[in-house]
């Protein structure tokens, strides 16, 4: 299951840096491209993922008197997947619902917009952790 995590990190990491990376690297657009051509669909996926893993850090808070650090760790972890994630996926959202619900969205977005290079280098930055944490 972490090399899901693992894959589901790097995957919003990479979008998230897109346009920073884009404009560092001219030769990257083209692949860059294609990834963004997906990028709704990744986020629904980071989103489904990170209420799973929200619902299994809550089962698991018994655990946080043995380890506080890798739950906070791990909740930090979450609240940056769902965020990239809702940011990524909203048009998407928007395109499925109807009525009052997309105007919530779009404030919510507006508010989570700056911050998209912030969580993707998070993202990237957690994907790291990950893959240090297994291999250690």
């Amino acid at each position: 299951m972490w090399i899901i995590g693992l894959l589901v990190l790097i995957a919003l990491g990479l979008l998230g840096v897109a346009s920073w990376l884009a404009a560092r690297q001219p030769s990257m657009s083209g692949p860059l491209k294609q990834l963004q051509g997906i990028e709704g669909w990744v986020g629904v996926v980071g989103l489904v993922w990170g209420l799973v893993g929200l619902l299994n850090w809550i089962r698991a808070l018994s655990l946080f008197s043995v380890a506080p650090v890798m739950m906070l760790v791990g909740l930090a972890s979450i609240l940056v997947i769902l965020a990239l994630s809702l940011i990524l996926a909203l048009p998407l959202l928007k395109s499925w619902m109807r009525g009052g619900a997309t105007g919530s969205l779009d404030d919510l977005a507006a508010r989570l917009a700056p911050y998209k290079l912030v969580l993707g280098f998070l993202c990237l930055a957690f994907a790291a952790y990950t893959l240090v944490r297994a291999v250690i």
